[in-house]
């Protein structure tokens, strides 16, 4: 921890930025509603999208955690290992990562990354790139099902964008882990830890028999998620309410602000008008 005297000039300059902020949002807002328009947000950002990214974690972690378990992510490995270096320069161990997030969501990339078996494959300089890989491939299936499931003349009229979207996202993905890499290596190709190479013939498991070890693996992975979802309130929580105020105004302009949660100033709105 530094030492800053405590009549500094930042104190000042952060306390006018402060004083500036509120009285925008106030004055256009007026005071009641700017209170209950922030409160409102943060409580919906809480239940309807942390703890969604929270069960998406869960999920994904206690799945994860049970083909470890059982061995399933050696095969992957094994079997994927030479089409994954070549591709993204990554084991094919980090081929879970496409698998749970073209399955689920993004945040399932989140849960493995967590996992200490799962990351013990990865240089250090390697690590940042799941994040890339993950993300490109997130909501996949969900998105490709909705368009195809929409059923008749029209279903299959979308089939052929569907399929040219899957084959645009995989080669995005190469593309944006290959120049990912480029930044990584640069910045963390010096830091070196034990990483494992290969698969051994023998795993380490869980004591008890099979049903046991299925259900503390999938409780342990399951509290993996608990943990990211936690971690993931405050800054989803601070940054997105401020962003959405910044971003939508009234919900209904001929009323006015009545307090709802996604009211806000429409600073973003004005802006890019004044710039078209």
């Amino acid at each position: 921890m530094q030492k800053k005297h405590i009549f500094s000039l930042e104190s000042f300059v952060f306390l006018a930025l402060v004083i500036i902020f509120f009285w925008v949002f106030i004055f256009a807002m007026g005071s009641a509603n700017f209170f209950k328009t922030l409160m409102a947000t943060a409580h919906d950002l809480l239940l309807n999208t942390v703890f969604f990214i929270m069960a998406v974690a869960v999920l994904t972690g206690a799945f994860a955690s049970l083909l470890y378990e059982f061995g399933i992510v050696h095969w992957i490995h094994l079997l994927l290992d030479r089409l994954m270096r070549p591709l993204y320069g990554l084991p094919g161990i980090a081929a879970m990562g496409i698998i749970s997030t073209y399955f689920s969501d993004n945040p399932a990339i989140i849960a493995l990354a967590k996992d200490k078996s799962f990351i013990s494959h990865f240089e250090k300089w390697q690590e940042p790139l799941l994040c890339n890989l993950g993300t490109s491939f997130g909501m996949g299936m969900i998105v490709s099902t909705f368009f195809i499931a929409q059923g008749g003349k029209v279903g299959v009229n979308l089939l052929p964008a569907v399929i040219m979207g899957n084959i645009g996202t995989l080669i995005g993905s190469v593309v944006s882990v290959r120049l990912f890499s480029i930044w990584t290596k640069k910045r963390l190709g010096s830091v070196h830890k034990e990483v494992e190479k290969s698969v051994s013939h023998l795993r380490d498991i869980r004591e008890g028999n099979a049903f046991e070890r299925f259900l503390e693996a999938m409780l342990d992975g399951g509290k993996t998620g608990v943990d990211i979802g936690l971690g993931i309130i405050p800054g989803v929580l601070v940054i997105s309410t401020l962003v959405m105020m910044l971003t939508f105004g009234p919900k209904d302009p001929s009323t006015g602000y009545q307090g709802l949660a996604y009211e806000g100033i429409a600073l973003f709105d004005k802006l890019g008008k004044l710039i078209y």
